[in-house]
């Protein structure tokens, strides 16, 4: 879980064959407008770091806060998948 300025974000590995398959959000910010800049950010996110295998991702323009705490939780939960 990391801290996306507005709300915490948090980004869960799913793991298969050894492979990144999927992203899930079980928490992110979800009022106002740090709620709209999740739910357009987010999906981008997601397909970039299966597309890369990795928490190493661009960040999404005007979403920097939840580029960066998904950049940080992400690398979290794939660095416990590993262990």
């Amino acid at each position: 879980m990391a801290d996306a300025f507005y709300g915490k974000l948090q980004a869960v590995a799913v793991i298969k064959g050894g492979a990144l398959v999927d992203v899930q959000f079980p928490q992110y910010p979800t009022n106002g407008h740090s709620g709209q800049v999740a739910a357009f950010a987010l999906p981008t996110l997601k397909q970039e770091a299966i597309a890369a295998q990795s928490a190493n991702v661009n960040v999404v323009s005007g979403a920097t806060q939840d580029s960066q705490a998904f950049q940080q939780s992400l690398a979290s939960a794939l660095a416990q998948a590993k262990s």
